[in-house]
């Protein structure tokens, strides 16, 4: 389905709608080995040969992807893996176990690529998740496509990396246009991190 003519709330429900082809399941196999490159090499510590090797290596395939560009419409980034689950190499892997119009519940778990200090995620990636999360809620299962207008994050306890994380997000209430949703993300009974979002229905045409 040829979506390039389009914009917004219409081109983001065309092309969802359009279903991935064959190579996808490919594809999510490559975004997998990626996610894992960059947590191994954020934990190793290389030496000056085998810096020359990734690096020449990560420019001969930067190189070959170039040749590849293809228009947003066209692109696999972002798309599928499984159900409700992006395929996104920039942030952690977010599994779905119950969605629907009113609750969001998955698992996460934050690699060491993301990182801040002491065994504690970097802060932004907790945003992240939250946004990708409420994201979904805010679809449900078949509302317009809508962005974010804002997102409150407070940070109750350090959220680690490399343990099972649990992720809850529900809607508090819709007004016309306006959905509010609020998260949780939990380490077993500790509370790490909850946000408030305020998510707006895109108009027709609307970017």
């Amino acid at each position: 389905m040829n979506t390039q003519s389009l914009s917004g709330a219409d081109a983001i429900l065309r092309w969802l709608a359009a279903g991935l082809d064959e190579r996808s399941e490919s594809y999510a196999g490559l975004i997998g080995e990626l996610q894992g490159f960059l947590h191994a090499f954020a934990a190793a510590d290389l030496d000056e040969q085998q810096m020359g090797v990734f690096r020449d290596t990560l420019a001969g395939l930067r190189k070959e992807a170039e040749d590849r560009r293809v228009p947003e419409v066209d692109r696999r980034f972002g798309r599928g893996r499984r159900q409700h689950t992006g395929v996104h190499a920039m942030m952690p892997e977010i599994e779905t176990l119950e969605l629907d119009d009113a609750h969001f519940l998955g698992t996460a778990r934050i690699g060491d690529f993301f990182l801040g200090v002491n065994s504690a995620a970097h802060g932004g990636v907790v945003a992240l998740i939250f946004d990708e999360v409420l994201g979904r809620l805010s679809a449900g299962l078949d509302r317009p496509p809508s962005r974010t207008a804002y997102l409150k994050t407070d940070f109750r306890s350090i959220t680690p990396v490399n343990e099972p994380l649990l992720v809850r997000a529900r809607v508090e209430r819709i007004e016309g246009r306006k959905r509010f949703l609020v998260g949780e993300i939990w380490h077993g009974e500790v509370l790490c991190a909850e946000a408030h979002a305020l998510f707006v229905e895109l108009k027709p045409g609307q970017p």
